[in-house]
C-alpha cells in the first residue's frame, strides 16, 4: 500500500475510497470536496473555490480498521485528539500537503445531529447529495463557503427521490422531527437565496437555484411535524436551539 499521498483533494478522496473499498469498509466523503465530486463535473468558475481539508464519516463498526487503513496510507494520528474523542471524532494530518481529514463515526454532530448509519449511500463515494445538503445548512454561523457549496449542491441536483436528487422525504423526516433542526435549516436556505444575487451564474441557473431552494422550503413547511417539534416550537428563539462546537485544537 502506498504512503504517498497526493497533493489534489479530489484525486486523494478517490485514492482514500479505493482503499476503503478493497476493505469492505463503510466510508463516505462529505464536505466541500465531497460536493465538487458529487457535481458529476466541473463546476461554474463562480462555485469553485479551494478545498484544504478532507472530512469523512465512518460506520462505528469500521472505525478502527478506518483509522488504521490512514496511517498505513500515510496519515499521521491526533494522537491525543483521538484517544479523547475517538467514540465520535477522528482526526488526521496529511503533512506532506499540509492537509487535515477530519473522520465523523456513525453521526455528523455540529450545530445539530445527523445520525447517519442507515444513510449511507451504496457505492458512493459520497454522502447522498441531500445529507450533503444538510450537512451545509446545519451550520448556525453559516459562513461564505458554506453557502456557495451549497448553491453548488442545488444546482447539480435536482429535488427528488431519483439516487442523484435531493431527497425531500429524507429532508422533510429531519426538518419535521426537530424544531431545532427546521429553524436552522429555514433560515439558512433564507441566506442561501440572498447570496445567490452575487455569485456570478446565468440568469438560468440563478432561477433553477431559486425553484430548488423554494421547493425545499416549501417541503419543510409542509413536513409532518413531531410532538417533539411542536413542543419546542412553543418554547421558540427564547432559548438556543443549536450546539456551537468548539473550534479543533490539534495537539
Amino acid at each position: 500500500m502506498s504512503t504517498e499521498t497526493s497533493a489534489s483533494p479530489q484525486d486523494e478522496a478517490t485514492r482514500l475510497f479505493a482503499l476503503a473499498q478493497a476493505r469492505g469498509l463503510t466510508v463516505r466523503l462529505l464536505g466541500g470536496v465531497a460536493v465538487a465530486l458529487a457535481a458529476g463535473g466541473p463546476l461554474p468558475e463562480g462555485l469553485q473555490r479551494v478545498y484544504k481539508d478532507l472530512d469523512y464519516v465512518v460506520a462505528r463498526k469500521d472505525a478502527p480498521t478506518w483509522a488504521l487503513l490512514l496511517e498505513a496510507s500515510g496519515y499521521i494520528p491526533d494522537v491525543r485528539f483521538n484517544s479523547l474523542h475517538g467514540s465520535q471524532r477522528l482526526l488526521h494530518y496529511d503533512t506532506a500537503n499540509s492537509k487535515q481529514l477530519d473522520t465523523f463515526v456513525g453521526e455528523f454532530a455540529m450545530c445539530h445531529v445527523l445520525n447517519l448509519e442507515r444513510r449511507f449511500p451504496k457505492d458512493a463515494i459520497t454522502l447522498a447529495p441531500v445529507d450533503l445538503l444538510l450537512t451545509k445548512l446545519q451550520i448556525v454561523e453559516v459562513n461564505d463557503k458554506d453557502l456557495v457549496d451549497t448553491v453548488a449542491l442545488l444546482l447539480t441536483h435536482d429535488v427528488g427521490e431519483q439516487p442523484r436528487d435531493l431527497s425531500p422525504s429524507s429532508f422533510a423526516g429531519v426538518v419535521g422531527a426537530d424544531w431545532g433542526w427546521y429553524t436552522t435549516i429555514t433560515d439558512n436556505l433564507a441566506k442561501v437565496a440572498a447570496r445567490l444575487a452575487s455569485i456570478p451564474l446565468t440568469g438560468e441557473q440563478r432561477e433553477l437555484v431559486r425553484r430548488r431552494v423554494d421547493a425545499l422550503v416549501d417541503t419543510a413547511q409542509a413536513a409532518p411535524k413531531s410532538i417533539k417539534w411542536r413542543a419546542r416550537s412553543v418554547v421558540g428563539r427564547r432559548m438556543p436551539w443549536y450546539d456551537l462546537p468548539e473550534e479543533v485544537d490539534p495537539s
